[in-house]
């Protein structure tokens, strides 16, 4: 799971950093990285929704240690005038990065779940035949 954790928290990293990507990549880079992070814990037990969650705990843990480690920083060296708005700004962050990976990730096991079905043969379907 860790590992899982920190290929998605790469894939954050390298969707921020690409000059024109980035304003698509930071809003949705959450998803994204649980929809591709998700694959690297196929071993954990449980459910999609289930490993979606431990995933999303996690990446949201690794991302407000990075966030409040900053707000910690920013509140000791620099002068900031509003002190509610960097934490309270550092929480939402964290939130939601984590529920935004949990999503991708939960998404990425309906998937992977929905492919493992068997295909359905070619008969005549609940519809009827397409035209």
């Amino acid at each position: 799971m860790i590992k899982g954790v920190f290929i998605g928290l790469g894939v954050v990293v390298l969707l921020a950093a690409i000059p024109v990507v980035h304003f698509i990549g930071v809003p949705f880079g959450p998803f994204i990285a649980g929809y591709f992070g998700i694959n690297a814990a196929r071993d954990y037990p449980g459910t999609p929704g289930r490993k979606a969650l431990a995933y999303g705990v996690w990446l949201g843990a690794v991302v407000g240690v990075i966030v409040l480690a900053a707000a910690v920083l920013v509140t000791m060296l620099g002068d900031f005038q509003y002190p509610l708005l960097l934490w309270g700004g550092a929480v939402v962050v964290t939130f939601y990065y984590g529920s935004m990976s949990a999503l991708g990730a939960w998404y990425s096991g309906l998937r992977a779940a929905e492919r493992a079905q068997p295909a359905a043969g070619p008969g005549p379907t609940a519809s009827g035949p397409r035209r």
